[in-house]
């Protein structure tokens, strides 16, 4: 994959990305429901008040500026200095805060930071934009520290709404059906503009991440699944007055096994050591 290919594009589309995912009105918003597993998962753990954390990824930087009610220190990084931008003007809006927070453009294949320097990373909504698994899980566990706890996500290849995704890819590369699709999604079912990848993002097989993650000295803690469906798209959109009250439904069972329901898998796993 071209990285320089999605690096421009987040550049290009970070206010949409914005807008649609954390600020639009949706009744089944599932990077809010990932968000707020990882803010869980952050919470269910015993935290020192001096811990260090680094955002890998942190895109329009919700997850940081909530990670501040505590007294912690914050690193938020993204590939794209347009998300950067939403950042800091998001943490300027912030009143009374008193703990470090740090934004800046950076590539988690090549971190800028010490070696065993952070308590937690969070690492969500990225790997799926990256060739390979090697560099950046070799990065992560260079700034980790030992007992530290990595939270991932991945986007699982076996869930159902992805079983039509070479399909929609291939029907989103005709202009005219595009036009027609991104108008219905906008004004129709008033979902927001219709997004066209100018890279195919990489899925994993949940089972098979939790067994990349042990083979790097992870040991996995806890999951969640998200983003559920029982559609292929683009049917579980289009036929969202039926899919959305059972997706809603289907969330309370995100610990679950749900391989072919869960479009998204959160996994929260401790470094040895």
């Amino acid at each position: 994959m071209d990285e320089t290919n999605v690096q421009s594009y987040y550049e290009r589309e970070a206010g949409d990305y914005n807008r649609d995912f954390y600020e639009r009105d949706d009744p089944y918003p599932p990077l809010r429901y990932r968000h707020n597993y990882v803010l869980e998962m952050v919470g269910q753990l015993k935290w020192a008040d001096n811990i260090k954390i680094l955002d890998a990824g942190c895109g329009p930087g919700e997850t940081v500026i909530d990670l501040m009610q505590r007294n912690w220190s914050l690193w938020g990084i993204d590939i794209a200095d347009a998300m950067i931008e939403i950042a800091r003007g998001k943490l300027a809006k912030v009143k009374g805060k008193t703990n470090p927070v740090h934004f800046s453009v950076g590539d988690i294949e090549n971190l800028d930071f010490e070696p065993d320097q952070f308590d937690l990373i969070i690492c969500s909504g990225v790997i799926e934009y990256l060739s390979d698994d090697e560099k950046w899980s070799r990065e992560l566990d260079r700034v980790l520290k030992p007992g530290g706890i990595l939270i991932i996500n991945i986007t699982n290849r076996y869930a159902v709404r992805k079983w039509t995704a070479p399909l929609i890819d291939r029907l989103k590369r005709n202009k005219q059906l595009f036009a027609f699709m991104d108008y219905a999604k906008r004004n129709i079912i008033k979902k927001g503009k219709l997004n066209a990848f100018p890279f195919i993002p990489r899925m994993h097989g949940p089972g098979q991440f939790d067994r990349f993650l042990a083979s790097k000295g992870f040991i996995k803690i806890t999951h969640r699944y998200f983003d559920f469906s029982i559609l292929p798209a683009p049917f579980d959109t289009l036929m969202g007055f039926v899919s959305v009250p059972v997706r809603q439904y289907m969330e309370r069972f995100s610990t679950w096994p749900m391989v072919l329901n869960g479009t998204g898998y959160i996994v929260c796993a401790r470094k040895q050591g």
